[in-house]
């Protein structure tokens, strides 16, 4: 596709508010899908396979159906800057499954355990008792995730989370201005937004199980 019509995307997207400045979505589902409609057909079917898999919303998939999944199209997400989304946001809740067993008391996985999936599943198992998981350079925030996860606070393990991806969404962005790079930030960041902002403290239980529950679902 040419430059122009990337440059007319990019330009047509409004500025998002970090999210836990914002008050409302600056665009609908709708206007957005309308906006993603003037990218490739190879882009936007990488677009949409990735959003599957890293939704913010919680899902059913137990974590054989996950990781087939995740097998089955890492492969076709050829673009440099969507596979690497999504092997970072795996890995995120790879490791917040991996805290979440061992607050249960239970050790590392099996070898031929299905349980994570991403680059750093046999780091996570090998490091099982440190507090960090082996994951520092990674994903900093796992220590804090571990004490929120200790003492229930879904609101504030969201948040976290959220926080980390939305940094690094900015930077995948400022690689190349006027290229995929920034729609892709912004679709992301956009179901970060629309997420915290449908956030019901009510329902903080619930959704807490459904957040640290999202690839080791049980039957």
């Amino acid at each position: 596709m040419a430059a122009a019509t990337y440059y007319t995307l990019v330009s047509s997207l409004p500025q998002l508010p970090h999210f836990e400045r914002a008050e409302w979505l600056p665009l609908s589902r709708k206007q957005l899908d309308q906006r993603l409609s003037m990218l490739t057909l190879e882009h936007s079917a990488q677009l949409r396979s990735a959003e599957s898999l890293v939704q913010w919303q919680p899902t059913a998939r137990t974590s054989e159906q996950l990781v087939e999944r995740y097998r089955r199209l890492l492969p076709q997400l050829t673009y440099a800057a969507v596979r690497e989304f999504v092997e970072h946001r795996m890995s995120q809740r790879t490791a917040l499954v991996a805290l979440r067993r061992r607050r249960r008391g239970l050790g590392p996985p099996a070898p031929d355990e299905v349980w994570g999936v991403g680059p750093w599943v046999r780091r996570i198992s090998s490091a099982w008792d440190r507090a960090d998981l082996g994951l520092g350079p990674v994903f900093p925030w796992v220590e804090e995730a571990a004490k929120l996860l200790e003492t229930n606070d879904a609101h504030g393990l969201e948040r976290l989370l959220m926080d980390a991806e939305w940094t690094r969404l900015g930077r995948i962005a400022e690689r190349s201005p006027f290229g995929l790079e920034p729609v892709i930030s912004f679709v992301f960041r956009w179901g970060i937004l629309q997420r915290w902002l449908s956030y019901d403290a009510e329902a903080a239980k619930i959704r807490f199980q459904e957040l640290i529950s999202e690839v080791t679902r049980e039957h």
